[in-house]
Order: structure tokens, then sequence, then C-alpha cells
């Protein structure tokens, strides 16, 4: 089992029906929404096919000199195999 780990922008929150949808998307086993992330369990990777998920943030505060969050990506039963990519709103 994987765990992507998104880190929320700071003023944003994932938009309710985003989340719905991408509870019920492929590989995707649960979506949990706390403490300023969104964790989603993932099955595991199929190797050489992409798999695309989307979700959606919504600003509800703003936020002056926004700084970036960090998506982690790691396996459940050895954390410290792990990816990690900073991402921005455009």
């Amino acid at each position: 089992m994987l765990i992507l780990d998104i880190a929320l922008l700071s003023g944003f929150v994932p938009e309710p029906q985003s989340l719905k949808i991408l509870k019920g998307a492929l590989l995707v086993n649960r979506v949990e929404h706390k403490d300023g992330h969104v964790l989603v369990y993932l099955e595991g990777v199929m190797k050489d096919i992409p798999v695309n998920h989307h979700l959606v943030l919504l600003q509800q505060v703003l936020v002056h000199n926004l700084k970036p969050a960090v998506i982690t990506l790691y396996d459940y039963y050895q954390p410290s195999e792990r990816a990690e990519k900073e991402y921005t709103a455009i």
C-alpha cells in the first residue's frame, strides 16, 4: 500500500466534490482530509501504466507570499522509501 500525502497550500481547502470523486478513483482505497493534508491510500502502482488523479483546491483565504507545499508518496510499510515534489498555485 502507498500513501500520497498532499500538504495543502496555506489558505486552501479541497473541493468536496473533488474529494468524493477521488475516493472512487482507480487504485484508491481511502481518502482522508485532516490537519491541512489530504491523504490518499493507494493499493499500489501499475508498472508502465500511468494513472492520473485529480484534486481541486479552493482558496478560502488570500495569503500573500504563498510558499510551495509538498506532495509526498511513500510506502505504508517502509516510510523511508519516499518521493517528494513541491507544488504551487497557478
